[in-house]
């Protein structure tokens, strides 16, 4: 009878072998039709007139869209064009390293309330844009047909009427474009843990959302004079006289001029500002609804007014009073004597000097210039495609998965199987689905069978490992509820195929540690290394050096 040395040196044999063909030639391929014959039931079943959509990508984000190849490609080099020209202007306004994003662009309003219906209540920004599921996995839907939110005609929204993609009036198409692009830089800036505030969020986004780039220059801080003619609401404005704390205002010209179409400034000349306390306690989803709509805007736009002024206004003197006082946010509560401390002046005094900043904006602007005669590099070409039966319906589902609309995702799979849809990646996806529903011995049969037919998708191999962790320790072979070595093979096996796949995920290592924490059986040096190499990998993953730590000594060296 073998002893347990012996089965440990031949299992570890086995998964390193395995994984070692995988490294090279063998890596997932994603190329195994698989079959499902449980959906064959409902094949009989009339399938609704497929939809079209098209696929592109910014930045190295995968976009999907059902507006027009024209519009998509506006609409999405639009986007890389904003973030090449942040890139160029070196801020360090975003946090570094952000976690994978998925755009979805719909072509009318239909599409977007399906993907996005607003009795979720998930913190969406305004009705044409939603930021779905968890920071690390963020999906941004984006309504295309988007219209302009304006109040300055008695109160109502002067959006112009839905018109054809070839037609569209440029305030629509410039309207989508900034939705898309602030949904990116919110979603972007929502990562960092612990998050930043709300006011902080929306008003960094809308910084750099309104940056000025040409074909020579970026500049960020940069905002037009409402008082100058030509100015975008194609009208002179004067200082509004407004009564502060209050939202009533007595407009110079008898309207307020509040518009997402303009700069802060210009929008909040005749608009009474909220009260700083107010203003720092307040958050997006509070505004949720059309009553609120004109709130919503105001409070972005002094969101906005806000972080120019600590970043550029006074001509940059309140630069440093103001990383100071966001530096100490990540550990001290939003006080007033904070503020006091760190700007020298109370709420009241704040929104004054707010008040004399969107009146009188004196900022002093960075950003980066080309050198005489010479331009900036131009940013990357987007190319639009026709989208896969795939692409479609994975990240379809991710979209209604990230909100909720969990049955919803599984149907989106079933729909592109029935209509000949059979790579590993959908049966892949169709696991991670039916885990997020509780239907663990369905998800473990999907998921084993795309890991053995070579999926693409790095989740399935991490997911099945779990699953496989948690079932045998329900049932455990080892004395006081721990795993035999052989128990733990079966889990470790798509750890060591995830591996392979690039980019690798601290939590293949993590969970590769924890495995082997819960067996009775000594790790072996090649396995510790292999943990010690995710460690090295990721150095700041607390989980990760907490479960190495509890295998004892590295194997090598710091």
């Amino acid at each position: 009878m073998p002893t347990p040395l012996v089965r440990a040196v031949w299992a570890t044999a086995l998964i390193l072998g395995a994984a070692m063909r995988l490294s090279g030639q063998e890596k997932p391929a994603n190329s195994t039709p698989i079959d499902l014959p449980e959906f064959n039931v409902v094949a009989e079943r009339e399938l609704p007139p497929p939809e079209t959509w098209h696929y592109a990508r910014v930045a190295g984000q995968e976009v999907l869209s059902s507006a027009s190849p024209r519009r998509t490609k506006q609409l999405a080099q639009d986007l890389t064009d904003l973030l090449h020209a942040l890139e160029l202007s070196s801020t360090r306004l975003l946090p570094a390293n952000p976690a994978p994003l998925r755009i979805v662009i719909t072509g009318g309003t239909e599409q977007f309330n399906s993907l996005a219906p607003r009795a979720l209540e998930s913190g969406t920004e305004d009705p044409e844009t939603a930021l779905l599921g968890r920071p690390e996995q963020p999906v941004l839907v984006i309504n295309a047909a988007a219209q302009a939110l304006d109040f300055d005609r008695d109160g109502q929204d002067a959006a112009e009427p839905d018109s054809e993609d070839a037609a569209m009036p440029s305030v629509r198409r410039a309207n989508a474009t900034r939705n898309l692009q602030l949904g990116y830089l919110r979603a972007w800036l929502a990562q960092p843990r612990p998050p930043l505030p709300p006011w902080l969020t929306e008003g960094v986004a809308q910084v750099l959302a309104w940056a000025r780039v040409t074909e020579t220059s970026v500049t960020l801080g940069q905002v037009e004079d409402p008082n100058q003619k030509g100015s975008k609401d194609g009208q002179d404005r004067e200082p509004g006289r407004v009564i502060k704390g209050d939202v009533r205002h007595i407009p110079t010209h008898f309207r307020d001029s509040l518009s997402d179409r303009l700069d802060f400034n210009a929008a909040l000349a005749h608009s009474a500002l909220f009260p700083l306390e107010e203003l720092f306690a307040g958050e997006l989803r509070k505004f949720s609804g059309t009553e609120n709509a004109a709130q919503l805007l105001r409070w972005k736009k002094q969101c906005h007014a806000f972080v120019h002024w600590g970043l550029f206004g006074d001509y940059g003197r309140n630069s440093a009073a103001f990383f100071t006082f966001t530096r100490r946010l990540r550990h001290e509560p939003l006080t007033e004597k904070l503020f006091q401390e760190c700007f020298g002046m109370n709420y009241a005094a704040g929104t004054q000097a707010l008040r004399v900043h969107v009146e009188m904006t004196r900022a002093k602007v960075q950003g980066v210039k080309a050198n005489k005669g010479e331009k900036l590099p131009s940013a990357p070409a987007v190319e639009v495609r026709p989208a896969t039966l795939l692409e479609i319906a994975r990240l379809k589902a991710h979209a209604y998965a990230a909100g909720g609309q969990l049955d919803r995702a599984r149907e989106e799979l079933i729909l592109a199987y029935r209509r000949g849809e059979r790579s590993p990646d959908l049966v892949a996806e169709l696991g991670h689905v039916e885990r997020a529903l509780g239907r663990q011995d369905r998800a473990a049969h999907y998921l084993a069978l795309a890991v053995r037919a070579k999926t693409t998708r790095p989740h399935a191999y991490l997911a099945l490992a779990q699953l496989r962790l948690e079932e045998r320790l329900a049932q455990p072979q080892a004395k006081n509820g721990q795993l035999s070595y052989e128990q733990l093979l079966g889990v470790l096996e798509p750890l060591l195929l995830a591996r392979t796949q690039a980019p690798r995920a601290p939590e293949i290592y993590t969970l590769f540690a924890e495995a082997w924490s819960r067996t009775a059986a000594t790790p072996t040096p090649d396995h510790l290394g292999l943990i010690d190499e995710g460690v090295q990998l990721f150095p700041g993953d607390a989980a990760l050096r907490e479960a190495r730590a509890r295998l004892g000594q590295t194997t090598t060296p710091p």
